[in-house]
């Protein structure tokens, strides 16, 4: 089975500080289908550019946690920049990537 896992939080009103911990969540059933205890899962931070298709998946938050839980606590890495086009991507047998959302840097206001 294919699990295409679906994000709930960060969403597009997220604002979240680097080097802050956070708490991602996502759905834990794909098709009506329960997620397996089998599953293990990949959390990366990235962030899109304007007319670019890529991810920038640069930072990996987590991993090897099972999918099932529906929840993993992540620590911003300190050093990120300001923007509002970050992404976290839950991956398990594929990424499926949240909303945009807003990241501040550690000495942002």
């Amino acid at each position: 089975l294919f699990f295409n896992v679906v994000s709930t939080i960060p969403n597009s009103g997220t604002k979240w500080r680097a080097g802050e911990t956070y708490t991602v969540q996502w759905k834990t059933t794909v098709l009506g289908e329960n997620i397996p205890d089998n599953v293990n899962g990949t959390i990366k931070l990235g962030f899109l550019e304007e007319g670019s298709i890529s991810e920038n998946l640069r930072w990996d938050l987590a991993k090897d946690f099972r999918l099932n839980s529906g929840s993993q606590s992540v620590t911003l890495p300190g050093d990120l920049e300001t923007k509002i086009s970050y992404i976290i991507v839950v991956m398990g047998d594929s990424g499926n990537a949240s909303p945009k959302f807003t990241i501040r840097g550690a000495r942002s206001p």
